[in-house]
């Protein structure tokens, strides 16, 4: 806008085009030499007719800055001046809206995890001046499929920053997991993407390709898109070819060879050259019919005419005559590829031809090579070397009466070319152009950069502005044709410099200029108060910003973890509360500046006698947020390493800054020791325990290193010379080297024994713990008994009852234990053990959900008796997570379950439905991903016959879910069961009329079958639930039911179907409402757990806790005060316990010393409900007798065999087969658990796998091998192992095989090697060892070299004090 008083114009207004929601409207406003000396001007931003802000100032010189918060719609600027009393200029403008107003960050503490770690994450949302933007977020958390894991929604932050953390499971999905922030977004979100060729030609036959839009989760769209083929020209009428269809996903594409042919025909002025052919954009909009949301996307596909692509990167799109033209071009092979050297000889050839008419339609290919002259045009020819990175600067003067431009380049046999057919309009014929020192000038904000202005006539001053992401920036006034500007973080990344002047007549003369700009956020200062400390030494951080009221955010994480791919830019948050910072659970003081730091050493002592003990080895050492700057005081972890501390900051007035390098600090001590020794031992075994001594002091060391000693354990003595004792030996260690001693152990106790190792020399001590489990020999055995102790009702009540228990006679001595507990709740025990309900491994989809709907039970029974505390709710939903997590990894592609995911060779209907019953019912504690719930949920449908039977593509792991005679009614009742969400009553019409009342004989089958009628209130439940009773045993208060069985070994627990017929029977008795008749089942099913809290397998465990839960929210006691009183032999005094409201999910227990036999008496009185149980736990000797079984027959013939050679003690092979057993058939999945010899493990290149072996797990002294079934076909796996630790003295091990489903179906063998057990500490010295050599007189041992350890420590040094140089 420009106003004009008297003899020339006096003002010139200036505003962007789009607004953006949050964001400034900045107004720029020129004042010319002849303007008033004040101006008055007034702003208003206006929608639908209603001034919606406004703002009045003064103004001189400069800009006035409308805020603007508001929806998407019309708005209008009113802009007007006045001055003297008079309104001088006025004017009225519309405003173009744009949506997009912010961007968001996201920040974790490192890029790469390992399983079991805590994910910690920030969200940063700023507006694009990267000031705070303060709005609620969605964050959702997806695995490397996609599938939702957590999500958080509506979560607000300060200032624009979120902070949250997620655990990943032990065995969560590998790959790249995803963290998505939503910003006031409600709909779900798609992609398009158009996949096709880069390149055509006209002598193809067509184009092909497709359109895929998906979520962003991964799931198809369904909708319709709207394809558009349209060519790209510059000077020619665009042509397009629009075509609409169906999309679910993805769809083909074709642009046929006639379609190109069309597009193309229009380019009359190509008429001379019949190749010529134009680029095609193929343009795609997908509109999702859910909602009507549309997304689009595009390509352009070139033509393909040379095996190089030239093209014009930038060029001017004016002609000002008497000026420069002002071009970029960039030559690269037409794989996108840069050319070799020999290609870069070649010359490429710039024919330039200028016109006086405003339009000419000859053709570029008839000029001639070298320059000519015409009546109405000129040409040059220009020729330039190609450099390294084949882009070119070109410029070149224009002609004072050059209308029309024409620019070809040429390289070997490719050429573009470009017309600019535009002339500046400028009556007063009066031109500027504005330019850099370089065309590939790199602006960084903070810094001047130079630009120079070029004008045909001369101009007295100029004026600029600058603008940024559609708004005003900056703007001034410069007289001088060379100036410099200083960018500034608000241009970041682009900004347009415009400059312009007014002539006499009052017309607008301007050039604009494009830039990059690279933004600063160096707003924000981290330093430590040392460069190099030692672990545990104090050591200060201090964070240091100029920006009032601000947010920080700071991490410090283990250098080591970025070597494993992190991000060097790494975010961090953290928290304040006043005067402490909350870290790693204990409270950090903040000085508010730098104090002497007096302590040189641990707390100060330069004594090195008594060494501080290393045990904290963090990876991400501190994530904390705080307000202000502040220096806190902290103690440096144990580990040696450098660790990395790196910041931002975020205020209102700055907006968003960060660290431009990390913070390095070295912690390092230049005299350490570790321990080599194993994880476990048993007890009868020695072992070598190597301490490694590492000197990296400039001199000599002579360390004395001292073994603590203790009852626990026993040294053999070494040596009779005067400087070594049994616990203590001395070495010299040379600088920068390292040396090893060595003690034998015989361990004396059972347990946990602590090892402690001093090393001490005259200029640095260390000092180290670590822990050898030492187990009992033999096969570990539990036993269980359950008490209910009901005393419900409104009197005082007494009970007395007494458990008896002989231990057998093969009993190994010492391994005997005996504990009570008591828990005042029926659910209490298995709620205090939901991190481990069961003694098996569970590596399998099925066994998997043990991790996971347990917890779902719990949750809902405490939550409908009102009694759910958040200290349990927090541990079930951290159980449930990370069994989610889990579950996944074995979802197949189709949407289904099965035991190994996509390594078995379909989904299976009977594991799919249990998985997609306990996802539906974890709904209301954690985020399930919907989609997965559909896709199983259709994947199970599809499976189901006309009759409502559900067929079974897969494997049934279970043996007892297969039915008598292949029955599909046992698989269909349990997959209906399961089904909540999902009633069908065809099939419960297939089940009830046509199978009831023919009969079923098989229990189990029945109590499926009655628990699918009763949960969806079908008439024949009632009579199934009678047929169900009268089958069942009674025994005093208890009511159960029992399988006959062949093949089972002797256990005091039922099996394991009979607990899970038993539970599916109490659901049935809850849904019919008959509550009095489950009580006799409630009370037996009760009393079957195991002592972990959980029953004897994976699904009996799920379906009985599920029983329990549904029925005891019923029962409850709603009033407990008991005091139970045991007493035994062993116990001196009797021990009570107390239950009441506070602590009847307290899980009480007291260890009594074993005796033979174990009499325990247990008296209660008060009035409620508890449980109490006595759990024994012992060995058993290891035998070569077969396992005892009801029929003096085993499930499995089971065989061990040991490959050894004396020769070589230090390898060894265990050989396990299994041959046809005497039980015909099939089992269902067996697991078989290998046991190692003390000191080994499983050779790393060992696999496996094979038709029947479906995975394999490495444990701690085992190996667990799942079997898919096994039947007559012989299994033969030889696993070799090799040795880690220094044990001798070899006890034996045992490998048990185990149907998983009946873990009564079993069989054990124990085994030993002759060479490993005969292996003394001796045979591990040879020749050179002090150990055995009882004559050695030397003062000093000599030991043996660490040089290839030590290299690799050292190696590993250098780099990091290399890195921290760097």
């Amino acid at each position: 806008v420009s106003c004009v008083l008297g003899t020339g114009p006096t003002f010139l207004v200036m505003v962007p085009w789009n607004i953006r929601p949050g964001t400034n409207v900045t107004i720029g406003i020129a004042l010319m030499p002849d303007s008033p000396a004040q101006v008055t001007i007034r702003g208003e931003v206006i929608k639908d007719n209603k001034t919606l802000l406004s703002r009045e100032m003064v103004f001189e010189k400069g800009k006035i800055t409308l805020p603007l918060n508001s929806a998407s719609g019309n708005y209008e600027l009113l802009v007007e001046g006045h001055a003297e009393g008079q309104r001088i200029f006025s004017n009225r403008t519309s405003l173009t809206y744009s949506s997009k107003s912010i961007s968001v960050f996201i920040q974790t503490d490192k890029s790469t995890y390992k399983p079991g770690q805590d994910v910690m994450f920030r969200i940063v949302t700023v507006y694009p001046d990267l000031r705070p933007y303060k709005a609620s977020v969605n964050i959702f958390i997806r695995d490397p499929r996609k599938n939702l894991i957590q999500q958080w929604l509506l979560e607000e932050g300060d200032l624009g920053v979120v902070s949250k953390k997620f655990q990943l499971s032990m065995n969560p999905p590998l790959g790249d997991w995803s963290i998505e922030v939503e910003v006031d977004v409600i709909l779900p979100k798609f992609d398009v993407m158009i996949t096709t060729s880069l390149y055509y030609s006209l002598r193809e036959e067509h184009i092909t390709g497709v359109v895929t839009a998906k979520y962003t989760y991964g799931k198809p769209v369904k909708g319709t898109v709207t394809v558009t083929c349209l060519s790209v020209s510059y000077w020619a009428n665009k042509k397009n070819i629009t075509k609409t269809m169906e999309i679910n996903g993805s769809v083909n594409v074709t642009c046929s060879k006639l379609m190109l042919q069309d597009l193309n025909a229009d380019q009359s002025w190509h008429h001379h050259d019949t190749d010529y052919s134009e680029p095609i954009e193929i343009i795609a909009v997908v509109t999702e019919s859910l909602t009507g949301i549309s997304q689009n996307s595009s390509i352009i596909i070139f033509p393909k005419q040379s095996d190089y692509f030239i093209e014009f990167l930038d060029y001017s799109r004016v002609i000002k005559p008497s000026l420069n033209f002002i071009a970029t071009l960039k030559v690269t092979c037409s794989d996108s590829n840069q050319l070799t050297t020999e290609e870069r000889q070649n010359l490429v050839t710039i024919t330039a031809r200028q016109s006086d008419l405003f339009f000419d339609h000859s053709s570029l290919s008839y000029l001639e090579n070298e320059a000519t002259e015409e009546s109405n045009k000129t040409v040059h020819v220009l020729n330039y070397t190609v450099p390294e990175n084949g882009i070119i600067d070109i410029e070149f003067p224009i002609l004072a009466n050059t209308k029309n431009l024409r620019v070809q380049a040429e390289f070997l046999n490719s050429k573009t070319d470009i017309g600019v057919y535009d002339v500046f309009s400028s009556p007063s014929q009066t031109y500027l152009q504005i330019k850099t020192k370089s065309q590939d000038v790199k602006v960084t904000a903070g810094k001047p950069f130079e630009l120079s202005i070029a004008s045909n006539k001369p101009v007295k001053e100029f004026h600029y502005l600058v603008v940024s992401k559609e708004q005003i920036m900056a703007s001034g006034t410069k007289v001088s044709t060379a100036f410099t500007l200083t960018a500034e973080n608000s241009w970041a990344p682009l900004a347009c410099i415009l400059v312009f002047y007014v002539d006499e007549l009052g017309v607008v003369v301007n050039d604009a200029l494009t830039i990059p700009v690279q933004p600063v956020l160096d707003k924000i200062k981290i330093s430590w108060s040392k460069d190099k400390v030692k672990p545990s030494e104090k050591v200060s951080l201090k964070i240091s910003t100029t920006e009032p009221r601000s947010v920080i955010g700071l991490a410090v994480v283990d250098k080591s973890t970025k070597l494993l791919g992190e991000s060097k830019k790494s975010f961090q948050y953290c928290v304040k509360d006043n005067n402490f910072y909350f870290v790693d659970g204990g409270m950090i003081p903040i000085e508010d500046d730098f104090g002497d730091d007096v302590v040189v050493t641990r707390e100060g002592s330069p004594d090195f006698s008594t060494p501080y003990v290393r045990t904290h080895f963090p990876e991400t050492w501190l994530w904390i947020d705080t307000n202000t700057r502040y220096k806190i005081r902290i103690t440096v972890p144990d580990t040696i390493t450098s660790w990395v501390a790196s910041a931002f900051v975020i205020s209102e007035i700055s907006g968003l800054g960060m660290t431009t390098a990390p913070a390095e600090l070295e912690a390092f001590q230049p005299f350490f020791i570790f321990l080599n020794i194993p994880y476990a031992v048993t007890r009868g075994e020695q072992f070598i325990l190597e301490v490694n001594i590492f000197n990296y002091l400039k001199e000599e060391a002579e360390v004395t290193v001292n073994l603590d000693v203790n009852d626990a354990f026993e040294i053999t003595p070494v040596s009779n010379v005067i400087n070594s004792t049994a616990n203590q030996q001395s070495v010299f260690v040379p600088s920068e080297d390292g040396k090893t001693v060595q003690f034998p152990i015989k361990p004396k106790e059972l347990g946990e024994i602590p090892i402690k190792v001093t090393a001490i020399s005259s200029a640095a001590s260390d000092a180290i713990i670590q822990k050898v489990l030492v187990k009992a020999e033999g096969l570990e055995q539990t036993y269980s008994q359950t008490l209910l102790l009901d005393l419900t009702g409104n009197k005082l009540q007494t009970l007395s009852k007494t458990l008896d228990f002989t231990f057998p006679s093969d009993v190994v001595s010492g391994s005997e234990r005996v504990q009570v507990t008591v828990v005042g709740d029926i659910l209490g025990p298995s709620i205090n053990g939901l991190e481990s309900l069961i003694k098996m491994p569970y590596g399998c989809g099925e066994q998997n959900m043990i991790n996971f709907a347990p917890n779902i039970y719990v949750l809902q029974y405490l939550t409908k008796t009102r009694q759910l505390r958040e200290d349990i709710k927090s541990k079930a939903v951290s159980f449930m997570r990370k069994g989610y997590q889990r579950e996944l990894l074995f979802q197949r592609d189709d949407g289904s379950f099965s035991a190994f995911g996509n390594e078995d060779s379909s989904g299976s209907t009977w594991l799919t439905a249990f998985v997609l019953r306990c996802f539906l019912q974890a709904r209301p504690f954690i985020d399930i991903d919907p989609n997965v719930l559909v896709d199983t949920a259709n994947w199970i449908v599809q499976h189901q016959k006309l009759n409502g039977e559900f067929q079974e593509p897969g494997k049934v792991i279970q043996t007892d879910l297969r039915g008598g005679n292949n029955n599909p009614v046992t698989l269909t009742a349990y997959i209906m069961s399961s089904l909540l969400g999902f009633p069908d009553k065809q099939v419960l019409e297939f089940m009830s009329k046509d199978k009831l009342e023919e009969g079923i004989l098989d229990n189990y089958t029945l109590a499926l079958v009655t628990y699918a009628l009763s949960w969806a209130k079908s008439t024949k439940a009632k009579e199934a639930l009678n047929i169900l009773n009268q089958r069942a045993e009674h025994q005093g208060e208890f009511r159960f039911w029992v399988t006959p069985a062949s093949e089972i070994s002797d256990s005091w627990q039922p099996r394991s179907i009979d607990i899970e017929l038993a539970a599916y029977a109490l659901l049935s008795h809850f849904h019919q409402d008959r509550l009095a008749e489950g009580i006799p089942v409630m009370k037996w099913l009760s009393q079957q757990r195991n002592h972990l809290g959980g029953f004897s397998s994976t699904q009996d465990t799920v379906v009985a806790l599920q029983a329990l839960s549904l029925f005891a929210s019923l029962t409850t006691a709603s009033k407990t005060e008991i005091d139970v009183t045991v007493t035994a032999p062993t116990l001196k005094i009797p021990e009570t316990f107390s239950i009441d409201t506070q602590n009847r999910f307290l899980l009480q227990t007291k260890e009594i010393a074993p005796v033979q036999p174990m009499t325990v008496t247990v008296s209660v009185e008060g009035i409620g409900f508890a449980v109490f149980q006595l759990n024994i736990i012992y060995n058993t000797k290891h035998t070569d007798q077969r396992l005892k079984s009801v029929q003096n027959q085993e499930a499995f013939d089971l065989n061990v065999d040991v490959k050894d050679n004396k020769d070589d003690i230090n390898h060894l092979t265990v050989n396990v087969s299994h041959c046809t057993g005497s039980r015909p058939g099939s089992s269902g999945m067996a697991l078989m658990e290998v046991g190692l010899l003390s000191g080994f493990s499983v050779s790393p290149d060992f696999i496996a796998l094979d038709n029947t072996v479906k995975k394999m797990e490495k444990d701690n002294g085992k190996v667990n091998l799942y079997l898919d079934s096994l039947n007559e076909t012989q299994v033969c796996v030889d696993i070799p192992a090799v040795r880690d630790f220094k044990v001798a003295n070899t006890q034996g091990a045992s490998v048990t095989i185990v149907d998983y489903y009946e873990p009564r179906r079993r069989a054990v063998r124990s085994y030993n090697s002759e060479v490993m057990q005969s292996v003394t500490t001796c045979d591990f010295c040879k020749s050179d060892c002090s150990l055995c050599n009882r004559d050695s007189s030397p003062a000093l041992l000599q030991h043996s070299s660490l040089t290839s350890l030590f290299s690799v420590l050292f190696v590993v040094h250098v780099s990091l004090l290399c890195g921290w140089v760097l």
